[in-house]
């Protein structure tokens, strides 16, 4: 499995994560940001052995042994990406050692000593449900863009780290400094998707099915975009999460199902906060 098959595969159950009350936190896969991490569990799990941490840091992030995690480290020195930290998986391997953590005895999140740690989602992530088809439909869709702009390297989820044609810092969206990119989603539907600077660390993302370029970037452009039309705003300066706005949709019936049935697990994101104002 490559590097990018291995952020591919990272598999997050948002839904299942606020039943049970509690949310993700992402890093950045750099030698810095895990030796921070490692000394941060370290205080907080003093009674388990550095091996055992060090192999269960990798399994949170979806790596099966420490190995593979150091193997994949040697090419991302310069652009690291970033990945969502699993308190499950990271449990589930020190249970492997003989380890029992008490009910929620422990969470990323809590980590208070660890200033690379990125959180997810916000308090008011907790209120937002993708109850029908149509928000569900707007979660997916815009998750697949925003894993699209990351993998073509149109941005990360750092603070003001624009990098398509054009990109200017704090350009506040205006149409000159704008991007429209090509991707297909899972099933193989053409899409594009538009990304600008909204100002503030925040990115506007829209996002069309069976796309019509020409409107693609406008604001209200509905069904003169495509057969389905997203748009929200990505956060990145209090975190990384998209700002739930699913009321920003347009999409033709037989298109819906479609869509909902589609797996799409952010890369290293939350899929959910009230926009700010």
């Amino acid at each position: 499995m490559t590097f990018d098959q291995q952020v591919d595969a990272q598999s997050v159950d948002v839904d299942q994560l606020l039943i049970e009350g509690h949310t993700m936190t992402a890093i950045a896969l750099a030698e810095l940001s895990l030796a921070a991490l490692k000394k941060s569990l370290r205080k907080d799990l003093p009674n388990i052995r550095s091996s055992h941490l060090t192999e269960a840091m990798a399994a949170a992030l979806d790596f099966r042994t420490h190995a593979s995690l150091i193997a994949a480290l040697s090419g991302q020195a310069s652009d690291p990406s970033i990945l969502l930290l699993d308190n499950e998986r990271f449990e589930a391997r020190l249970g492997e050692f003989g380890y029992q953590l008490a009910n929620d005895d422990f969470r990323f999140e809590w980590l208070d000593d660890c200033p690379d740690l990125i959180s997810t989602m916000p308090d008011s992530g907790y209120d937002v449900e993708y109850r029908s088809k149509r928000d569900k439909a707007w979660r997916n869709l815009m998750v697949l863009t925003v894993n699209e702009g990351i993998r073509q390297k149109l941005f990360s989820l750092r603070v003001d780290d624009n990098r398509w044609l054009g990109a200017e810092p704090g350009s506040q969206g205006h149409r000159g400094t704008g991007y429209i990119f090509e991707f297909k989603l899972p099933d193989g539907k053409p899409a594009k998707g538009y990304v600008s600077d909204a100002g503030f660390g925040e990115l506007n993302i829209h996002a069309a099915v069976f796309p019509n370029e020409d409107w693609v970037r406008a604001v209200n452009s509905g069904f003169h975009a495509g057969d389905a039309f997203a748009r929200g705003w990505l956060e990145r300066e209090r975190g990384a999460w998209l700002q739930s706005s699913q009321g920003f949709f347009n999409c033709r019936k037989w298109l819906i199902e479609d869509l909902v049935n589609m797996e799409a697990k952010p890369i290293g994101f939350g899929d959910r906060g009230r926009v700010i104002v």
